[in-house]
């Protein structure tokens, strides 16, 4: 019960959120700033729960006006099943929050204005939220998604690149649909900066991805998949094809056909280790 006590004191409001407080002060707009923050509170709290029942590092939670984030210390390696439910666990509190809500004007507790407030920003929250834009929850999906099915490393590359094309139709929206609605260019300049600062940092999270492997933090792997290299080949080059949730065998074919195997913690060690970052992998293999 500690943990999920001690989560309350990781919690941390966004200046954009503190704006959106201003501008609701400032407009006398306290009953739809409470609902607004209530809402994002929530489901940001459904993540942060999921994230502590999993026993994840959690650095701190964010609040946003549209949503917000649990950062964590875990960095790819946690089982799929694991960062499904964290993930969604965000979401899913939309769907009681709105049952209740619904409860509450049957019973004559809230007015009908009250209702349609309430389902208009839980609604709205919810859709920008699901949308496939990092670091949204739809994003992190998409992310998912794409490490089912490529490495890592470039899963990563997808996901930034995909939630670019998605932040452009998301802004052409926005142009066509309510082009005077600044929340709305607030979330998308938002997302702008997120996705650079993702791509700018793209190799220093394929580090973290890799080092948590390398010193243990790995989840129980189902699947051995293996990669075929030539001798000539970089380790670095070799490390980028490292998938999520699977152990990996790497079959070296030297320059007489003869084929050699080498564990994926031997390419680790001599990463990270002996720092043979731009060694090829025949000096591994006659070392």
């Amino acid at each position: 019960m500690n943990k999920y006590i001690a989560l309350l004191t990781k919690i941390h409001v966004h200046p954009l959120l503190w704006m959106f407080c201003g501008i609701a002060v400032i407009t006398a707009y306290f009953w739809q700033l409470f609902l607004l923050f209530m809402i994002v509170f929530i489901h940001e709290l459904g993540h942060a729960v999921a994230a502590a029942f999993f026993s994840w590092r959690i650095r701190q939670i964010l609040l946003l006006p549209f949503g917000g984030m649990a950062e964590v210390e875990e960095y790819g390696n946690r089982p799929f099943r694991e960062d499904l439910i964290v993930t969604l666990a965000g979401p899913v509190q939309h769907l009681w929050m709105m049952a209740v809500a619904f409860f509450l004007w049957k019973i004559g507790f809230i007015t009908s204005e009250g209702l349609e407030m309430f389902t208009h920003y839980n609604t709205a929250i919810l859709l920008i939220n699901l949308l496939p834009i990092w670091p949204l929850d739809g994003g992190r999906l998409a992310f998912l998604l794409f490490t089912y099915y490529f490495p890592f490393s470039e899963a990563h590359q997808k996901t930034v690149l995909f939630s670019a094309a998605a932040l452009v139709f998301f802004v052409i929206g926005i142009l066509l649909i309510e082009p005077k609605q600044l929340d709305l260019w607030i979330v998308a300049a938002f997302l702008m900066i997120s996705l650079q600062q993702e791509w700018k940092h793209h190799r220093y999270i394929v580090m973290r991805f890799l080092l948590e492997r390398y010193y243990g933090k790995r989840s129980d792997y189902t699947k051995l998949r293996t990669i075929a290299a030539s001798e000539e080949e970089r380790i670095s080059n070799v490390l980028q094809k490292f998938y999520r949730g699977q152990k990996h065998s790497v079959i070296v074919t030297r320059a007489n056909r003869e084929r050699v195997t080498l564990d994926e913690n031997e390419l680790l060690h001599a990463f990270f280790a002996e720092k043979q970052t731009d060694a090829s992998l025949s000096q591994l293999i006659y070392a």
